[in-house]
């Protein structure tokens, strides 16, 4: 799709981080409504084929199930985020059929991701780290700039390495918020189930090695991770292509030709 950041629907400036992220929610709040749609349609599938998984193999198999899946349950969100800043007009079927257009190439490419960071993993954790923030922009690239597989990794690189302490802080949200999530899912569903529904409660994940009130806080904040990680690409993109001084400019141009026409 084209980045034409003079419609852009969202005001383009070097953010700190934590201001990236508070972007992020207020937007996902802003359109839950068509958040919640297409969640629907792509995460209700993944949560069950976790849940299914998990009953006939164990946790362990369920849990790689789901790590699978988010890869792919990120699509439909990447681009409903990138429609929603530089388009109009916006539904959730036709994001979601979007997506599934973009499903083979982003398997191939998480393919080559994965061969990538564990091949860095071979080494020690901290090239592992660093490989995966340096390459964290690669579904962006290749959904928005429509980049083809092999050259989205460069692209990647290159965005990533002009602001490197970004992707690294990024990879760390998306790596953390859905621990956290599945953490407080299953204790306070579990509370909300014992103390104020009064039914017996699930044993805690820890214990089992899982819950399904654990794999909804992981699938639950999809979601907002996705659209975090999108603000943060433009934010990088924004401070590395002064995006900020093009939309000032023609900001500028604007007021000065109404005040012409009057």
């Amino acid at each position: 799709m084209s980045l034409d950041v003079l419609r852009a629907r969202v005001a383009f400036r070097d953010r700190a981080f934590l201001d990236v992220m508070d972007l992020a929610l207020r937007f996902v709040a802003v359109h839950a409504r068509l958040y919640a749609k297409v969640a629907a349609m792509v995460l209700a599938p993944c949560i069950v084929a976790t849940v299914a998984a998990s009953s006939a193999f164990g946790w362990v198999v369920g849990w790689i199930v789901a790590l699978l899946l988010s890869f792919v349950a990120q699509v439909p969100f990447t681009v409903l985020a990138s429609r929603l800043v530089f388009q109009q007009d916006v539904h959730a079927r036709a994001v979601v059929r979007a997506a599934m257009r973009q499903v083979p190439r982003v398997v191939l490419m998480r393919l080559g991701w994965g061969f990538v960071v564990g091949g860095a993993a071979l080494l020690v954790f901290a090239p592992a780290v660093y490989a995966a923030s340096l390459f964290l922009f690669v579904d962006e690239v290749m959904i928005l700039e429509r980049s083809r597989i092999v050259p989205a990794f460069g692209r990647a690189q290159r965005i990533a390495s002009g602001a490197m302490w970004d992707a690294f802080v990024a990879f760390g949200m998306v790596c953390a918020v859905p621990l956290v999530a599945m953490l407080l899912a299953d204790i306070g569903g579990r509370a909300f189930i014992g103390e104020l529904l009064q039914f017996r409660a699930p044993a805690p994940a820890w214990s089992e090695g899982g819950s399904v009130l654990a794999v909804l806080g992981w699938f639950g904040v999809l979601p907002y991770v996705t659209t975090a990680r999108f603000f943060t690409y433009l934010n990088v993109r924004t401070r590395a292509e002064g995006w900020d001084i093009q939309t000032r400019f023609a900001a500028i141009a604007s007021r000065a030709d109404r005040r012409e026409a009057a």
